[in-house]
Protein backbone atom coordinates (compact mmCIF):
# COMPACT_ATOMS: atom_id res chain seq x y z
CA UNK A 1 0.00 0.00 0.00
CA UNK A 2 2.84 2.33 -0.42
CA UNK A 3 2.52 3.56 -3.26
CA UNK A 4 -1.33 3.87 -3.35
CA UNK A 5 -1.71 7.24 -3.25
CA UNK A 6 0.52 10.07 -4.76
CA UNK A 7 2.32 12.29 -2.78
CA UNK A 8 1.71 15.56 -4.84
CA UNK A 9 -1.43 16.88 -6.98
CA UNK A 10 0.34 16.06 -10.41
CA UNK A 11 -1.67 14.54 -13.06
CA UNK A 12 -0.71 10.55 -13.30
CA UNK A 13 -1.08 10.79 -17.19
CA UNK A 14 0.05 14.46 -17.55
CA UNK A 15 3.23 14.99 -15.36
CA UNK A 16 3.72 18.55 -15.74
CA UNK A 17 -0.23 19.24 -15.20
CA UNK A 18 -2.18 19.36 -12.22
CA UNK A 19 -5.40 18.35 -10.80
CA UNK A 20 -8.06 21.25 -11.20
CA UNK A 21 -12.02 18.98 -10.86
CA UNK A 22 -13.29 15.83 -11.01
CA UNK A 23 -14.78 13.91 -14.29
CA UNK A 24 -18.52 13.34 -12.91
CA UNK A 25 -19.14 10.13 -15.21
CA UNK A 26 -15.82 8.61 -13.74
CA UNK A 27 -15.37 10.00 -10.50
CA UNK A 28 -11.67 10.65 -11.34
CA UNK A 29 -9.50 13.56 -10.73
CA UNK A 30 -8.66 15.50 -14.02
CA UNK A 31 -6.33 17.92 -15.06
CA UNK A 32 -7.09 20.12 -18.11
CA UNK A 33 -5.34 18.50 -20.67
CA UNK A 34 -7.84 15.20 -19.39
CA UNK A 35 -10.68 17.05 -19.88
CA UNK A 36 -10.27 17.74 -23.73
CA UNK A 37 -8.77 14.37 -24.59
CA UNK A 38 -9.59 11.08 -22.37
CA UNK A 39 -12.89 12.83 -20.65
CA UNK A 40 -14.08 14.86 -23.71
CA UNK A 41 -17.78 15.62 -23.57
CA UNK A 42 -17.75 14.85 -19.58
CA UNK A 43 -19.11 17.41 -17.03
CA UNK A 44 -17.02 18.80 -13.99
CA UNK A 45 -16.94 19.89 -10.81
CA UNK A 46 -14.05 22.01 -9.39
CA UNK A 47 -12.14 20.19 -6.58
CA UNK A 48 -13.65 22.42 -3.63
CA UNK A 49 -17.29 20.98 -4.34
CA UNK A 50 -16.18 18.08 -5.39
CA UNK A 51 -14.15 17.48 -2.13
CA UNK A 52 -17.43 18.04 0.25
CA UNK A 53 -19.31 15.36 -2.28
CA UNK A 54 -17.09 12.42 -1.70
CA UNK A 55 -16.31 13.41 1.92
CA UNK A 56 -20.17 12.86 2.44
CA UNK A 57 -19.83 9.36 -0.33
CA UNK A 58 -17.56 7.99 1.48
CA UNK A 59 -18.98 8.55 5.09
CA UNK A 60 -21.70 6.89 3.43
CA UNK A 61 -19.64 4.03 1.84
CA UNK A 62 -17.39 4.02 5.56
CA UNK A 63 -21.14 2.62 6.85
CA UNK A 64 -21.30 0.09 4.48
CA UNK A 65 -18.17 -1.41 4.78
CA UNK A 66 -18.59 -1.00 8.35
CA UNK A 67 -21.58 -3.50 8.39
CA UNK A 68 -20.23 -5.42 5.14
CA UNK A 69 -17.47 -6.76 7.66
CA UNK A 70 -19.42 -7.52 10.77
CA UNK A 71 -21.77 -9.86 7.94
CA UNK A 72 -18.55 -10.93 6.32
CA UNK A 73 -17.15 -12.21 10.31
CA UNK A 74 -20.86 -13.27 11.29
CA UNK A 75 -20.17 -15.84 7.72
CA UNK A 76 -16.63 -17.17 8.99
CA UNK A 77 -18.53 -18.25 12.36
CA UNK A 78 -20.84 -19.74 9.91
CA UNK A 79 -18.32 -21.41 7.95
CA UNK A 80 -16.01 -22.67 10.50
CA UNK A 81 -19.48 -24.55 12.34
CA UNK A 82 -20.00 -26.08 8.56
CA UNK A 83 -16.38 -27.25 9.06
CA UNK A 84 -17.09 -28.75 11.94
CA UNK A 85 -20.06 -30.39 11.04
CA UNK A 86 -18.77 -32.12 8.15
CA UNK A 87 -15.89 -33.72 9.85
CA UNK A 88 -17.98 -34.92 12.63
CA UNK A 89 -20.43 -36.33 9.68
CA UNK A 90 -18.38 -37.66 7.72
CA UNK A 91 -16.00 -39.42 10.05
CA UNK A 92 -18.76 -40.80 12.00
CA UNK A 93 -20.27 -41.91 9.31
CA UNK A 94 -17.53 -43.87 7.86
CA UNK A 95 -17.17 -45.88 11.18
CA UNK A 96 -20.41 -46.44 11.83
CA UNK A 97 -20.40 -47.73 7.87
CA UNK A 98 -17.05 -49.88 7.93
CA UNK A 99 -18.32 -51.29 11.56
CA UNK A 100 -22.11 -52.55 10.57
CA UNK A 101 -20.22 -53.67 7.10
CA UNK A 102 -18.08 -56.47 8.90
CA UNK A 103 -21.09 -57.99 10.07
CA UNK A 104 -22.73 -58.13 6.07
CA UNK A 105 -21.93 -61.21 4.06
CA UNK A 106 -20.15 -61.30 0.76
CA UNK A 107 -22.59 -59.48 -1.48
CA UNK A 108 -22.00 -56.85 0.66
CA UNK A 109 -18.57 -55.75 0.43
CA UNK A 110 -18.50 -54.35 -2.98
CA UNK A 111 -21.77 -51.76 -2.08
CA UNK A 112 -19.68 -50.97 1.29
CA UNK A 113 -16.61 -49.92 -0.48
CA UNK A 114 -18.74 -47.82 -3.21
CA UNK A 115 -20.64 -46.27 0.02
CA UNK A 116 -16.83 -45.31 1.44
CA UNK A 117 -15.43 -43.84 -1.82
CA UNK A 118 -18.34 -42.27 -1.98
CA UNK A 119 -18.13 -40.74 1.40
CA UNK A 120 -14.69 -39.88 1.28
CA UNK A 121 -15.20 -37.93 -2.06
CA UNK A 122 -18.38 -35.98 -0.68
CA UNK A 123 -16.04 -35.52 2.19
CA UNK A 124 -13.42 -33.98 0.38
CA UNK A 125 -15.53 -31.96 -1.84
CA UNK A 126 -17.10 -30.14 1.54
CA UNK A 127 -13.98 -29.36 2.52
CA UNK A 128 -12.79 -27.83 -0.26
CA UNK A 129 -15.61 -25.68 -1.18
CA UNK A 130 -15.49 -24.92 2.83
CA UNK A 131 -11.78 -24.22 2.29
CA UNK A 132 -12.82 -21.80 -0.32
CA UNK A 133 -15.33 -20.02 1.14
CA UNK A 134 -12.79 -19.29 4.52
CA UNK A 135 -10.29 -17.73 2.21
CA UNK A 136 -12.18 -15.61 0.25
CA UNK A 137 -14.51 -14.17 3.44
CA UNK A 138 -10.81 -13.91 4.94
CA UNK A 139 -9.20 -11.90 2.58
CA UNK A 140 -12.52 -9.49 2.57
CA UNK A 141 -11.94 -9.48 5.96
CA UNK A 142 -8.56 -7.96 5.44
CA UNK A 143 -9.67 -6.04 2.47
CA UNK A 144 -12.53 -3.83 4.02
CA UNK A 145 -10.70 -4.19 6.97
CA UNK A 146 -7.99 -2.12 5.92
CA UNK A 147 -10.24 0.40 3.84
CA UNK A 148 -11.78 1.62 6.84
CA UNK A 149 -8.78 2.33 8.72
CA UNK A 150 -7.43 4.54 5.88
CA UNK A 151 -10.91 5.97 4.89
CA UNK A 152 -11.31 6.73 9.04
CA UNK A 153 -8.03 8.43 8.42
CA UNK A 154 -8.60 10.78 5.21
CA UNK A 155 -11.88 11.83 6.65
CA UNK A 156 -10.25 14.40 8.70
CA UNK A 157 -7.70 15.42 5.81
CA UNK A 158 -8.59 17.34 2.60
CA UNK A 159 -6.83 15.44 0.04
CA UNK A 160 -9.52 15.36 -2.71
CA UNK A 161 -7.55 12.19 -4.91
CA UNK A 162 -7.10 10.20 -1.74
CA UNK A 163 -10.67 10.51 -0.32
CA UNK A 164 -12.05 9.51 -4.23
CA UNK A 165 -9.79 6.43 -4.42
CA UNK A 166 -10.91 5.00 -1.51
CA UNK A 167 -14.55 5.99 -2.20
CA UNK A 168 -14.07 3.77 -5.54
CA UNK A 169 -12.07 0.82 -3.61
CA UNK A 170 -14.48 0.64 -0.71
CA UNK A 171 -17.20 0.36 -3.52
CA UNK A 172 -15.89 -2.27 -5.29
CA UNK A 173 -14.59 -4.22 -2.35
CA UNK A 174 -18.38 -3.92 -0.75
CA UNK A 175 -19.81 -4.41 -4.33
CA UNK A 176 -17.66 -7.93 -4.71
CA UNK A 177 -18.66 -9.16 -1.22
CA UNK A 178 -22.20 -9.13 -1.88
CA UNK A 179 -21.39 -10.45 -5.32
CA UNK A 180 -19.65 -13.56 -4.07
CA UNK A 181 -21.97 -15.80 -2.67
CA UNK A 182 -20.27 -18.61 -0.97
CA UNK A 183 -20.88 -21.76 -1.10
CA UNK A 184 -21.75 -23.31 2.23
CA UNK A 185 -23.97 -26.27 1.19
CA UNK A 186 -22.64 -30.10 2.61
CA UNK A 187 -24.06 -33.10 0.84
CA UNK A 188 -25.48 -34.92 3.63
CA UNK A 189 -27.17 -37.59 1.61
CA UNK A 190 -24.42 -39.71 0.64
CA UNK A 191 -25.17 -42.02 2.74
CA UNK A 192 -28.41 -43.11 0.99
CA UNK A 193 -27.88 -45.88 -1.46
CA UNK A 194 -30.35 -48.29 -3.94
CA UNK A 195 -31.11 -50.83 -1.83
CA UNK A 196 -31.57 -53.31 -5.08
CA UNK A 197 -28.78 -53.43 -6.36
CA UNK A 198 -27.43 -57.50 -4.91
CA UNK A 199 -31.35 -58.81 -5.88
CA UNK A 200 -31.40 -60.03 -2.58
CA UNK A 201 -35.04 -60.45 -0.46
CA UNK A 202 -33.95 -59.37 2.83
CA UNK A 203 -31.29 -56.69 1.62
CA UNK A 204 -33.73 -53.83 1.74
CA UNK A 205 -34.70 -54.53 5.69
CA UNK A 206 -30.74 -55.06 6.27
CA UNK A 207 -29.87 -51.79 4.60
CA UNK A 208 -32.90 -49.99 6.26
CA UNK A 209 -31.56 -51.00 9.94
CA UNK A 210 -28.11 -49.22 8.32
CA UNK A 211 -29.35 -46.36 7.22
CA UNK A 212 -31.26 -45.57 10.36
CA UNK A 213 -28.13 -46.46 12.07
CA UNK A 214 -26.19 -44.02 10.40
CA UNK A 215 -28.75 -41.26 11.34
CA UNK A 216 -28.63 -41.51 14.81
CA UNK A 217 -24.74 -41.19 14.60
CA UNK A 218 -24.58 -38.30 12.80
CA UNK A 219 -27.52 -36.14 13.93
CA UNK A 220 -28.57 -35.57 17.52
CA UNK A 221 -31.93 -36.90 18.61
CA UNK A 222 -33.28 -36.84 14.40
CA UNK A 223 -35.84 -39.21 15.07
CA UNK A 224 -38.13 -40.18 18.49
CA UNK A 225 -40.46 -42.85 18.81
CA UNK A 226 -43.11 -42.57 21.10
CA UNK A 227 -47.06 -44.04 21.30
CA UNK A 228 -49.78 -41.69 22.59
CA UNK A 229 -52.80 -42.94 23.72
CA UNK A 230 -55.32 -42.83 20.78
CA UNK A 231 -59.30 -43.29 20.68
CA UNK A 232 -61.17 -43.19 17.69
CA UNK A 233 -65.33 -42.08 17.32
CA UNK A 234 -67.15 -41.78 14.72
CA UNK A 235 -69.89 -39.79 16.54
CA UNK A 236 -71.28 -36.28 14.76
CA UNK A 237 -71.21 -33.33 16.77
CA UNK A 238 -72.78 -31.22 14.10
CA UNK A 239 -74.82 -31.81 10.65
CA UNK A 240 -72.29 -32.40 8.00
CA UNK A 241 -69.36 -32.94 10.52
CA UNK A 242 -67.40 -36.30 11.28
CA UNK A 243 -65.28 -36.74 13.85
CA UNK A 244 -62.26 -39.48 12.27
CA UNK A 245 -59.49 -39.12 15.38
CA UNK A 246 -58.60 -38.06 18.19
CA UNK A 247 -54.83 -38.41 20.11
CA UNK A 248 -52.50 -37.06 22.67
CA UNK A 249 -50.09 -35.38 20.67
CA UNK A 250 -47.70 -33.12 23.81
CA UNK A 251 -48.15 -32.24 27.22
CA UNK A 252 -48.38 -28.89 26.24
CA UNK A 253 -51.03 -27.01 23.73
CA UNK A 254 -50.56 -27.56 19.95
CA UNK A 255 -49.61 -24.26 18.94
CA UNK A 256 -49.09 -24.63 15.60
CA UNK A 257 -50.04 -26.95 12.56
CA UNK A 258 -48.29 -28.10 9.07
CA UNK A 259 -50.13 -30.20 7.03
CA UNK A 260 -47.31 -32.44 5.15
CA UNK A 261 -48.70 -35.58 3.57
CA UNK A 262 -52.24 -37.07 3.76
CA UNK A 263 -52.45 -38.69 6.76
CA UNK A 264 -49.44 -36.47 9.03
CA UNK A 265 -48.16 -32.61 9.96
CA UNK A 266 -45.95 -30.89 11.29
CA UNK A 267 -46.52 -29.28 14.12
CA UNK A 268 -45.08 -27.74 17.86
CA UNK A 269 -46.31 -26.94 20.86
CA UNK A 270 -46.60 -23.72 23.34
CA UNK A 271 -43.13 -24.25 24.06
CA UNK A 272 -41.15 -24.05 20.93
CA UNK A 273 -38.60 -26.33 21.78
CA UNK A 274 -38.84 -28.96 19.79
CA UNK A 275 -40.61 -29.16 15.77
CA UNK A 276 -42.14 -32.93 15.47
CA UNK A 277 -43.83 -34.43 12.35
CA UNK A 278 -46.73 -36.75 14.05
CA UNK A 279 -49.12 -39.50 11.81
CA UNK A 280 -52.67 -39.42 12.62
CA UNK A 281 -51.99 -42.74 14.32
CA UNK A 282 -50.69 -40.12 16.90
CA UNK A 283 -47.21 -41.69 16.48
CA UNK A 284 -44.44 -39.08 16.46
CA UNK A 285 -42.04 -39.91 12.97
CA UNK A 286 -39.26 -37.53 13.72
CA UNK A 287 -38.49 -34.56 16.34
CA UNK A 288 -36.10 -31.76 15.88
CA UNK A 289 -35.12 -28.83 18.07
CA UNK A 290 -36.10 -25.56 17.14
CA UNK A 291 -36.18 -23.41 20.64
CA UNK A 292 -38.33 -20.73 19.11
CA UNK A 293 -40.95 -19.27 21.03
CA UNK A 294 -43.88 -17.58 19.78
CA UNK A 295 -43.67 -18.74 16.16
CA UNK A 296 -45.28 -20.09 13.40
CA UNK A 297 -44.60 -22.49 11.00
CA UNK A 298 -45.58 -23.09 7.16
CA UNK A 299 -43.93 -25.24 4.07
CA UNK A 300 -42.80 -24.77 0.21
CA UNK A 301 -44.52 -26.41 -2.07
CA UNK A 302 -40.84 -28.55 -2.71
CA UNK A 303 -41.58 -29.70 1.27
CA UNK A 304 -38.74 -27.21 3.02
CA UNK A 305 -40.22 -25.93 6.29
CA UNK A 306 -40.37 -22.96 7.33
CA UNK A 307 -40.16 -21.25 11.27
CA UNK A 308 -40.69 -17.79 12.34
CA UNK A 309 -37.98 -16.82 14.79
CA UNK A 310 -39.51 -13.21 16.49
CA UNK A 311 -36.81 -13.25 18.82
CA UNK A 312 -33.65 -14.11 16.42
CA UNK A 313 -35.73 -11.29 13.74
CA UNK A 314 -35.49 -14.19 11.03
CA UNK A 315 -37.09 -17.05 9.21
CA UNK A 316 -35.35 -19.93 9.42
CA UNK A 317 -35.56 -23.33 6.82
CA UNK A 318 -35.72 -26.92 8.24
CA UNK A 319 -34.43 -29.23 5.28
CA UNK A 320 -35.33 -32.92 4.95
CA UNK A 321 -31.51 -33.67 6.35
CA UNK A 322 -32.65 -31.71 9.55
CA UNK A 323 -30.25 -28.98 8.83
CA UNK A 324 -31.67 -25.98 9.99
CA UNK A 325 -30.25 -22.42 8.55
CA UNK A 326 -31.72 -18.77 8.64
CA UNK A 327 -33.22 -18.18 5.00
CA UNK A 328 -34.33 -14.40 5.64
CA UNK A 329 -33.34 -11.54 8.08
CA UNK A 330 -36.27 -9.15 9.24
CA UNK A 331 -33.54 -6.64 10.14
CA UNK A 332 -35.13 -4.65 13.26
CA UNK A 333 -38.75 -6.49 12.52
CA UNK A 334 -40.33 -9.24 14.50
CA UNK A 335 -41.77 -11.82 12.21
CA UNK A 336 -44.96 -13.77 13.75
CA UNK A 337 -47.27 -15.09 11.66
CA UNK A 338 -46.24 -16.60 8.20
CA UNK A 339 -47.90 -17.88 5.67
CA UNK A 340 -46.56 -19.68 1.50
CA UNK A 341 -48.44 -19.23 -1.65
CA UNK A 342 -47.57 -22.97 -3.34
CA UNK A 343 -47.86 -21.56 -6.54
CA UNK A 344 -45.11 -19.16 -7.12
CA UNK A 345 -43.49 -19.83 -3.35
CA UNK A 346 -44.23 -16.53 -2.25
CA UNK A 347 -43.90 -16.33 1.31
CA UNK A 348 -46.17 -13.63 3.07
CA UNK A 349 -45.00 -13.09 7.01
CA UNK A 350 -46.20 -10.81 9.60
CA UNK A 351 -44.25 -8.22 11.29
CA UNK A 352 -44.07 -5.91 14.33
CA UNK A 353 -42.10 -3.32 15.75
CA UNK A 354 -42.71 -4.61 19.15
CA UNK A 355 -45.43 -7.10 20.50
CA UNK A 356 -47.99 -4.95 21.80
CA UNK A 357 -51.30 -4.15 21.71
CA UNK A 358 -50.25 -0.15 21.58
CA UNK A 359 -50.11 1.01 18.27
CA UNK A 360 -48.88 4.94 17.64
CA UNK A 361 -47.94 7.15 14.29
CA UNK A 362 -44.22 5.61 14.13
CA UNK A 363 -45.36 1.95 15.12
CA UNK A 364 -44.34 -0.65 12.49
CA UNK A 365 -46.99 -3.37 11.83
CA UNK A 366 -47.40 -4.97 8.18
CA UNK A 367 -47.02 -7.95 5.87
CA UNK A 368 -43.93 -8.36 4.27
CA UNK A 369 -43.85 -10.45 0.29
CA UNK A 370 -40.81 -12.44 -0.01
CA UNK A 371 -39.77 -14.31 -3.01
CA UNK A 372 -38.70 -17.93 -2.57
CA UNK A 373 -35.13 -16.80 -2.60
CA UNK A 374 -36.19 -14.61 0.23
CA UNK A 375 -36.17 -10.76 -1.48
CA UNK A 376 -38.78 -8.72 -0.47
CA UNK A 377 -41.34 -8.35 -3.41
CA UNK A 378 -44.37 -6.54 -1.50
CA UNK A 379 -45.01 -4.57 1.88
CA UNK A 380 -48.99 -4.14 2.87
CA UNK A 381 -49.46 -1.62 5.71
CA UNK A 382 -53.16 -1.86 5.40
CA UNK A 383 -55.13 1.69 7.28
CA UNK A 384 -58.54 2.42 7.88
CA UNK A 385 -59.96 5.63 8.93
CA UNK A 386 -60.84 6.86 12.62
CA UNK A 387 -63.92 9.35 13.66
CA UNK A 388 -61.65 12.42 14.26
CA UNK A 389 -60.16 12.06 10.06
CA UNK A 390 -57.44 10.50 10.60
CA UNK A 391 -55.52 7.19 10.14
CA UNK A 392 -54.59 4.00 11.71
CA UNK A 393 -53.12 0.40 11.27
CA UNK A 394 -55.63 -2.59 10.70
CA UNK A 395 -52.81 -4.54 11.43
CA UNK A 396 -52.24 -5.04 15.51
CA UNK A 397 -50.12 -7.91 16.59
CA UNK A 398 -50.32 -10.55 13.36
CA UNK A 399 -50.48 -13.41 15.29
CA UNK A 400 -50.40 -15.75 12.49
CA UNK A 401 -50.69 -15.88 8.48
CA UNK A 402 -53.17 -18.21 6.59
CA UNK A 403 -52.70 -18.40 2.73
CA UNK A 404 -55.69 -19.64 0.67
CA UNK A 405 -54.15 -21.90 -1.97
CA UNK A 406 -57.47 -21.47 -4.58
CA UNK A 407 -56.87 -17.36 -5.24
CA UNK A 408 -54.46 -16.70 -2.97
CA UNK A 409 -56.15 -14.34 -0.55
CA UNK A 410 -54.05 -13.65 2.90
CA UNK A 411 -55.69 -14.14 6.09
CA UNK A 412 -54.38 -12.68 9.30
CA UNK A 413 -55.25 -13.62 12.93
CA UNK A 414 -54.90 -10.68 14.56
CA UNK A 415 -54.60 -9.34 17.90
CA UNK A 416 -55.92 -6.77 19.18
CA UNK A 417 -56.08 -6.59 22.96
CA UNK A 418 -55.81 -9.14 25.57
CA UNK A 419 -57.97 -12.09 25.12
CA UNK A 420 -59.43 -9.86 21.84
CA UNK A 421 -58.86 -9.61 18.34
CA UNK A 422 -60.38 -10.02 14.83
CA UNK A 423 -59.76 -11.91 11.25
CA UNK A 424 -58.52 -9.86 8.73
CA UNK A 425 -58.42 -10.82 4.52
CA UNK A 426 -56.51 -9.56 1.90
CA UNK A 427 -56.42 -10.01 -1.54
CA UNK A 428 -53.37 -11.37 -3.16
CA UNK A 429 -52.71 -7.66 -4.27
CA UNK A 430 -52.96 -6.38 -0.45
CA UNK A 431 -56.29 -5.09 -0.54
CA UNK A 432 -58.13 -5.58 2.13
CA UNK A 433 -60.99 -7.53 1.55
CA UNK A 434 -63.16 -7.99 4.78
CA UNK A 435 -62.73 -7.83 8.72
CA UNK A 436 -64.32 -10.25 11.12
CA UNK A 437 -65.81 -9.74 13.20
CA UNK A 438 -67.08 -6.44 11.45
CA UNK A 439 -67.60 -4.29 15.12
CA UNK A 440 -64.66 -4.11 17.81
CA UNK A 441 -67.06 -4.65 20.18
CA UNK A 442 -67.50 -8.49 19.77
CA UNK A 443 -65.84 -10.93 22.26
CA UNK A 444 -63.77 -12.58 19.66
CA UNK A 445 -60.74 -14.00 20.49
CA UNK A 446 -59.37 -16.15 16.98
CA UNK A 447 -56.31 -18.55 17.14
CA UNK A 448 -56.12 -19.81 13.74
CA UNK A 449 -57.92 -19.79 10.44
CA UNK A 450 -57.99 -22.50 7.37
CA UNK A 451 -59.12 -21.84 3.51
CA UNK A 452 -61.19 -24.39 1.55
CA UNK A 453 -61.63 -25.11 -2.45
CA UNK A 454 -64.96 -22.79 -1.57
CA UNK A 455 -63.13 -19.76 -0.76
CA UNK A 456 -64.58 -20.71 2.97
CA UNK A 457 -62.71 -19.88 6.01
CA UNK A 458 -63.02 -21.95 9.00
CA UNK A 459 -61.91 -20.27 11.91
CA UNK A 460 -60.91 -21.25 15.95
CA UNK A 461 -62.59 -19.01 18.64
CA UNK A 462 -60.88 -19.33 22.06
CA UNK A 463 -64.22 -17.78 23.85
CA UNK A 464 -66.75 -19.94 22.68
CA UNK A 465 -64.64 -23.31 21.86
CA UNK A 466 -66.17 -23.22 18.55
CA UNK A 467 -65.24 -23.74 14.77
CA UNK A 468 -66.98 -21.22 12.85
CA UNK A 469 -67.76 -21.80 8.96
CA UNK A 470 -67.56 -18.11 7.08
CA UNK A 471 -68.23 -17.10 3.11
CA UNK A 472 -65.87 -15.73 0.91
CA UNK A 473 -67.44 -12.52 1.94
CA UNK A 474 -66.74 -13.02 5.41
CA UNK A 475 -70.35 -13.59 7.02
CA UNK A 476 -70.97 -16.69 9.25
CA UNK A 477 -72.38 -19.54 7.60
CA UNK A 478 -72.83 -22.14 10.06
CA UNK A 479 -70.61 -23.96 13.86
CA UNK A 480 -69.24 -26.42 12.01
CA UNK A 481 -67.42 -28.00 15.35
CA UNK A 482 -66.88 -27.89 18.91
CA UNK A 483 -64.00 -28.50 21.13
CA UNK A 484 -63.79 -30.07 24.19
CA UNK A 485 -60.83 -27.30 24.94
CA UNK A 486 -59.52 -24.60 23.59
CA UNK A 487 -59.02 -24.44 19.80
CA UNK A 488 -55.47 -22.93 19.23
CA UNK A 489 -54.42 -24.44 15.64
CA UNK A 490 -55.76 -25.59 12.23
CA UNK A 491 -54.32 -27.59 9.84
CA UNK A 492 -56.52 -28.08 6.31
CA UNK A 493 -55.67 -31.13 4.29
CA UNK A 494 -58.15 -31.23 1.59
CA UNK A 495 -61.77 -32.28 0.98
CA UNK A 496 -63.04 -30.69 4.52
CA UNK A 497 -60.58 -32.74 6.84
CA UNK A 498 -59.48 -30.91 9.19
CA UNK A 499 -57.18 -31.26 12.50
CA UNK A 500 -58.10 -29.10 15.33
CA UNK A 501 -54.74 -28.93 17.86
CA UNK A 502 -56.04 -28.20 21.16
CA UNK A 503 -54.95 -26.14 24.37
CA UNK A 504 -54.36 -29.73 26.40
CA UNK A 505 -51.91 -30.89 23.96
CA UNK A 506 -54.45 -33.35 21.85
CA UNK A 507 -55.08 -33.00 18.01
CA UNK A 508 -58.89 -33.91 16.43
CA UNK A 509 -58.86 -34.77 13.06
CA UNK A 510 -62.67 -33.68 11.59
CA UNK A 511 -64.29 -33.86 7.95
CA UNK A 512 -66.54 -31.02 7.28
CA UNK A 513 -68.78 -30.63 4.73
CA UNK A 514 -67.87 -27.74 2.49
CA UNK A 515 -71.01 -26.76 0.17
CA UNK A 516 -74.04 -26.57 1.85
CA UNK A 517 -76.45 -29.72 0.96
CA UNK A 518 -79.27 -28.73 -1.44
CA UNK A 519 -82.75 -28.50 -0.17
CA UNK A 520 -85.34 -31.09 -0.99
Amino acid sequence: MSGFFRSSDGCSIHREEKYISVCNQCDKSVCMLCMVSLHQGHTFTDNEQALTRYRDKLTLSLAVAEESLTTVQQEIQQITQHEQICYLKSDGLLITIQNRGKELKEELERLIQKMTREIKDSKKANLERIHTAHSTAKRQQSQITSYIKQAKAELTKNNLHNIISLYNNINNSVDEYHANDLDLETDTQYYKFKAGELQRENLEEMFGCLEAEVRKSTQENLYEYVEPARSCSLKQEYEGTEKLCHFKASDKGIASICPFKEDRAFFHDKTGKDLKLIRESGRVVRSLTANTKKSDITMTSNGLVLISCPDLCCIKTFSAEGIIRKFILTEDLHPYGIGVHFDTDTIVVGLVDTWDYNVTSSSKRLLRKYSKEGEIIQTIESVSKTLTGGTKSLIVSPYKVRINQYNGDIGVINWTSWHQGNILIFTNSGAHKFTYPPKTETEFEPHDIAFNSENQTVAADAVSKLLYLLSPEGGVLRTIYSCDHTPWSLGYFGRGKLWVGESDGTITAIRYQCKDKPSK
